[in-house]
């Protein structure tokens, strides 16, 4: 039978986002008041920066200049990098913005690995163009995780995403979708891998 969470987790967290999360972002902000300072304008409402990403059940450090959003349906928190400068054309029409979202999922008695690789094949099946990359078992704050690089082009934008998924408590899982543009890749890389080492479930 296939898992129907693992089917939302592929949707939720890489497939929509990648596509709306621009959409998503724009239908937020607030136009800036007539001659409001720069640094004023196009700010997401009840966005914060503090340093973290908290929620009832983890935290994660953040970097400067990354704000909360308000997460879509099925995503635990988000957050945008709100300052972050787009130069390409289709992705700056489109509004994106490189973004974090963390959502729950359960194995139901898979390991990460099986895990995994029923995400691979959901993706594939609806992006024909992904590409996997990269792919390591790696520890987490004790706790055993599966990371890996995908790319993918939708309506002519290329994007990269760094997935890791961490094992949590029982059959739960925690999934990190980690969302730039391919040419901002290398700007972002050792940025989200030191986010997500400091992923720490709260017991």
């Amino acid at each position: 039978m296939k898992n129907k969470a693992v089917m939302a987790a592929v949707v939720v967290v890489v497939v929509i986002l990648a596509l709306a999360v621009g959409f998503y972002l724009l239908k937020q902000e607030k136009p800036a008041p007539e001659g409001a300072p720069a640094a004023e304008q196009n700010q997401i409402p009840g966005g914060e920066t503090s340093g973290k990403m908290i929620t009832d059940d983890f935290s994660v450090n953040l970097p400067a200049g990354w704000i909360h959003a308000s997460p879509p349906e099925g995503v635990s928190a988000m957050v945008v990098n709100a300052a972050e400068t787009i130069s390409d054309p289709a992705a700056k029409e489109a509004g994106f913005r490189s973004y974090i979202a963390v959502s729950r999922d359960t194995l139901q008695g898979k390991s990460l690995n099986e895990y995994m690789e029923i995400v691979k094949d959901e993706l594939r099946k609806m992006i024909s163009n992904t590409v996997f990359t990269n792919e390591q078992d790696t520890t987490i704050n004790g706790r055993s995780a599966r990371a890996m690089e995908t790319e993918l082009t939708q309506q002519e934008i290329n994007f990269k995403v760094l997935m890791v998924a961490i094992k949590g408590e029982g059959e739960d899982v925690w999934v990190m979708s980690f969302n730039t543009l391919k040419s901002s890749w290398d700007e972002y890389k050792d940025v989200f891998s030191e986010i997500a080492g400091s992923f720490n479930l709260k017991i």
